[in-house]
């Protein structure tokens, strides 16, 4: 067996999380997983409820909090913070005797790597991020790559998409994992309420990069078609709340009584079951997009951007369609092919299930990153 320590900043139910959540629920009896958390919240509540052993050791929220793109003054005293807080980890990592340590995000990297370091266990980063712009400035990004080739002892990505946009050479060791469904997935799409509406659904935090405001935009198309409505499911978690507020002032000015703000929903799953289609409609290149695999396991065809990580998993014309980026006229009309090819919809959903079970399973996950582990660590 082999015992790792995962470490991530935040513990908020955001994708990174779940993808960490399903892959430590499923692990099984090969990882002894040690999970050393920032913060108190809902990752450390369901880890614990499933027998996990969850430490949190907290890091200042100001640090904690500050943005992936923050240069200002206060860089040099945030870093040593980092830094003295990584060193704190260390004699964690040495008493529970870890094998390596696991990080899942770009925050926990940095101090990861100096807990590794310190500890003298070897690092893996696991990359869920794009690294380079407009997601990050390029300085930032650049300071990423750099660290990348020389701090972790191995890189996972969580897609082609993220792995070629680190530029990693051919030396360091990677894996290509995406974050895999992990719930059982039936043969056929389930039947849709036939109460003649047409349900949108589009899941995801808020937050300007994710492109809500694209949809609102494509819903004013809508307006005087009683049978479309529009649900956006999630909400604000990393200080995105004046985002959250653009969308409604966005929504009140001009009455867009056919979309609906859900806020956070515990059960996606059911929300998905009665929803006739998934769009995401991230405006910067998602790193993989694992709401699309989810709605694909529900049976729903998608509409996604063409860039980045859903490239990987959405073909287009059988499972659903690709679209240029933050076009709200474009994604109209993706959405009224849509609801005016009903027999191509529910082929699409059909031909979801099956790319789903053949490429996306949290078994073949699980596979792929215990034989990581066990190739990384006979080489170091």
């Amino acid at each position: 067996m082999i015992k790792v320590a995962y470490i991530d900043h935040t513990a908020k139910w955001s994708g990174g999380e779940v993808a960490l959540f399903n892959l430590l629920t499923n692990v099984g009896k090969e990882v002894q997983p040690l999970v050393i958390l920032a913060e108190e919240g809902a990752l450390a509540d369901k880890l614990r409820e499933r027998g996990i052993d969850v430490r949190v050791v907290p890091l200042d929220e100001r640090v904690r909090t500050r943005g992936r793109n923050a240069l200002s003054p206060g860089i040099a005293g945030a870093a040593l913070k980092l830094l003295r807080y990584g060193r704190q980890l260390a004699p964690l990592l040495k008493e529970e005797k870890v094998a390596c340590v696991h990080t899942n995000s770009l925050k926990s990297a940095l101090y990861g790597a100096v807990a590794a370091k310190s500890a003298g266990v070897p690092l893996i980063w696991h990359i869920r991020d794009h690294i380079g712009a407009p997601y990050l400035k390029p300085v930032v990004a650049k300071a990423i790559r750099l660290m990348s080739r020389s701090l972790p002892n191995g890189v996972i990505a969580n897609s082609n998409s993220t792995l070629n946009a680190l530029e990693l050479p051919k030396s360091k060791k990677t894996l290509v994992v995406y974050s895999a469904f992990a719930k059982a997935i039936s043969d056929c799409p389930p039947a849709r309420p036939d109460d003649q509406t047409f349900n949108v659904l589009l899941v995801g935090r808020l937050a300007h990069w994710k492109g809500q405001h694209v949809l609102l935009e494509a819903a004013k198309s809508f307006k005087d078609d009683p049978r479309v409505k529009f649900w956006l499911a999630g909400d604000a978690l990393f200080g995105e709340e004046a985002y959250k507020d653009q969308l409604l002032d966005y929504m009140q000015f001009n009455r867009l009584n056919n979309v609906f703000m859900l806020g956070h929903v515990e059960d996606v799953q059911s929300l998905m079951a009665s929803a006739d289609l998934l769009v995401h409609t991230s405006i910067t290149p998602e790193p993989f997009g694992q709401v699309i695999v989810e709605g694909m396991a529900a049976g729903l065809p998608v509409i996604a951007s063409n860039e980045g990580g859903p490239v990987e998993i959405v073909v287009p014309g059988q499972t659903g369609l690709l679209i240029e980026p933050g076009k709200p006229e474009v994604l109209a009309d993706a959405v009224r092919w849509m609801l005016d090819h009903p027999e191509e919809r529910e082929l699409m959903g059909q031909k979801g299930i099956q790319r789903v079970k053949e490429r996306f399973v949290i078994e073949n996950t699980v596979k792929d990153i215990v034989e990581y582990y066990q190739g990384l660590l006979s080489t170091v």
